[in-house]
């Protein structure tokens, strides 16, 4: 008996010891541990260039389903990368490799675009694109599947992991619904070349949006157009800047209106007139003033406007240009996305280019002039105060320029001159026209933004 009661005298005192001395603790439903902030380095700027034209049938022009890469372009670039960084050149694709997260990731750092001028019996005129930092979410106002016309989208994956890419296509009646538009694969560093015809045959206004999973591409789609048996012009169409009420289209350059009017007497030459095509977001209707301004007042612009229903693209002809400088200025009271088809005519020799509306830049943009032909920097200011522009060239020699409010500018610079450019607060849209030879090619001016940050690690 005794031996019981100590026995529960030793376990009393020893749960009075264990709940005396016992460590606290608190214990809330819900809350989560703190988050460690970790800075994280930008991944080292990488772009990617088109490579050369594309031609359909392979060699013969005959083989179905296949597509030859022809001839090599000129790539035009700019590094300005501090001690510890270099760039790498790999294919078609530029690598500004910075171990220690030094270097500021944008257009200063690292700049590239190529041209490619080809001439062949199917196959002629002056391609022209910056090159991309690759993503995943492209939109494409361009391109053509009429009769003549040919639209290649060339989908490049340049990362280490296979991508797979869906498309959503809008022509004049809306979203255009068929099969083999999800599902592309694109594999880790390869090319795919994908015929728009496939999905909108016989189509002369569409937009081409495209979304990737797994591996970021960089995009473009390949127009060319053929007269009869005679070739009539290649250009790239360039990634689309984001939707916005007031778009801006510099370098809208007319050139030989007097020969296109001889050639628009025969049906095949019937499209030589600068056209503006408009796509619209979403469900609402749209109402669209496009005005196109001269460079001096005796370059006389037009003005048109014009409903455009939710979620279509439409063509609008912009006739009456008489050959002069001109950009492009785009209302809407929606967002919408725009872009101008314009031709260089030399009496039957005919190109054209597509002209994307121009991104804003707000920072210093850095870019590299072709050393291929005739080259013109096009700034548009849709604006209502003028822009006090800041140019340096590469031998640091520096200038300053005025774009006057809702108005543009004109500026030739040598072939292969490294320039940065700044609007001092406010934003500037460019875009790059080359001639070469009475061909014709535009190259947006792009900031290559790749910002590094934090990221917000929870240890459980």
């Amino acid at each position: 008996m005794i031996k019981r009661i100590s026995a529960l005298v030793a376990i009393v005192a020893a749960l009075f010891a264990l709940v005396w001395f016992a460590p606290g603790f608190k214990l809330t439903v819900g809350d989560l541990p703190k988050a460690d902030n970790l800075k994280v380095k930008a991944q080292d700027l990488s772009l990617v260039c088109p490579g050369g034209v594309y031609r359909t049938g392979g060699a013969s022009g005959t083989k179905v389903g296949a597509f030859e890469s022809v001839g090599a372009p000129e790539v035009n670039s700019d590094f300005n990368g501090p001690d510890g960084t270099t760039m790498l050149i790999r294919g078609n694709q530029l690598t500004a490799v910075d171990p220690d997260g030094r270097a500021e990731q944008n257009s200063v750092l690292l700049n590239a675009n190529q041209v490619q001028s080809v001439s062949s019996a199917d196959l002629a005129g002056l391609t022209g694109a910056a090159c991309q930092r690759p993503t995943n979410d492209l939109w494409f106002i361009g391109g053509d599947t009429s009769t003549g016309r040919e639209s290649l989208l060339i989908i490049k994956n340049v990362t280490k992991v296979d991508s797979t890419v869906s498309l959503q296509i809008f022509n004049e009646q809306g979203l255009v619904t068929g099969s083999g538009m999800s599902g592309i694969s694109i594999a880790a560093g390869k090319t795919t070349i994908v015929p728009l015809a496939s999905y909108v045959p016989k189509t002369k206004a569409f937009t081409t949006h495209l979304v990737s999973r797994g591996g970021l591409v960089a995009a473009w789609v390949q127009e060319k157009t053929l007269r009869g048996l005679a070739a009539g012009g290649v250009d790239y169409v360039s990634p689309s800047s984001a939707f916005a009420t007031t778009q801006a289209i510099p370098g809208v350059f007319i050139r030989g209106t007097a020969d296109a009017a001889k050639l628009m007497k025969n049906p095949d030459f019937a499209d030589l007139v600068p056209t503006l095509r408009v796509f619209v977001p979403g469900n609402k209707a749209a109402t669209v003033t496009a005005q196109v301004l001269g460079s001096t007042a005796k370059t006389f612009g037009t003005v048109v406007r014009q409903t455009i229903q939710g979620g279509t693209t439409a063509d609008i002809a912009l006739p009456g240009l008489l050959d002069g400088d001109f950009i492009s200025v785009v209302k809407s009271d929606v967002p919408v996305g725009a872009s101008i088809r314009v031709h260089r005519v030399v009496k039957t020799k005919v190109d054209f280019a597509w002209l994307t509306s121009a991104a804003p830049q707000l920072a210093t943009v850095g870019f590299t002039v072709p050393t291929s032909g005739i080259s013109k920097l096009s700034l548009a200011n849709p604006g209502s105060a003028v822009v006090d522009l800041s140019i340096v060239q590469g031998s640091g020699s520096a200038s300053t320029a005025k774009i006057p409010a809702a108005g543009q500018l004109t500026l030739r610079f040598a072939p292969g001159s490294k320039l940065q450019l700044f609007g001092n607060g406010k934003p500037i849209y460019a875009t790059m026209i080359v001639d070469v030879e009475g061909s014709v090619a535009a190259i947006p001016l792009l900031d290559y933004k790749n910002p590094g940050g934090q990221v917000a690690v929870m240890v459980r």
